[in-house]
Order: C-alpha cells, then structure tokens, then sequence
C-alpha cells in the first residue's frame, strides 16, 4: 500500500505467509514487526502462546481469529524457521 504523498510504502503485504491470514509490515503499528492485517496483532503474540502450548481454539478467541487461521499461521512460521 503506498502512500500517496509518499514514496515509501506505508504497508507491505509479506507473501511468504498464508493468503487466508495476511500478514503485513507496516511502521505504523508494531514497531515495523510482522503483523496480523486484520486485527493489528503481533504474529509473535499467537506463535509464542501456541509454542507455550495454548490451544489454537484459545488463542483463536483471543485474539479474534477462527482456529484455521491461527492453525495456518503458525504452521507457516515453522515451516519459515526450518
């Protein structure tokens, strides 16, 4: 997304990611970290309750996600650390 009386892009979809949870980076929320598009969350706030061992129905809750999306996403971000 750019801005248009910028020339830098305000957010940058990260494709590397699952199309049914968009992740972006964007300087003006999360300090320039990958974050949920939809609800602004920090993609390390779901990956690191469900490392610690959270349901994805809890975390789904949470951070209002279904549990597919919070199952995608962090299945993508294994399959990114390996």
């Amino acid at each position: 997304m750019w801005e248009a009386d910028d020339d830098f892009p305000a957010s940058l979809r990260l494709r590397q990611y699952p199309e049914s949870v968009p992740v972006v980076i964007d300087s003006r929320f999360g300090h320039g970290l990958p974050v949920i598009a939809a609800n602004r969350v920090p993609v390390t706030a779901v990956t690191d309750l469900w490392e610690a061992g959270e349901t994805v129905e809890e975390i789904a809750y949470e951070y209002d996600m279904t549990p597919e999306q919070v199952d995608s996403l962090c299945h993508a971000m294994v399959r990114l650390a390996a």
